[in-house]
């Protein structure tokens, strides 16, 4: 399980698509995240962070 403390993430669905990046012009590398690991868990809420699990490796 990966955690922070950040900004969050509005839109998961939209961060998860291949070229996403956030206002600053940071890519989050989820698409690419997604081609490595089969299966795994977003949530997030803004202003509170982000909590990542992954479930099972490709």
């Amino acid at each position: 399980m990966f955690e922070d403390r950040g900004p969050g993430i509005a839109d998961i669905a939209l961060a998860m698509k291949d070229g996403y990046t956030t206002v600053g012009g940071l890519g989050l590398g989820l698409g690419g995240a997604q081609r490595l690991v089969n299966e795994f868990d977003i949530a997030s809420r803004p202003g509170e962070g982000t909590r990542v699990s992954i479930t099972r490796w490709n």
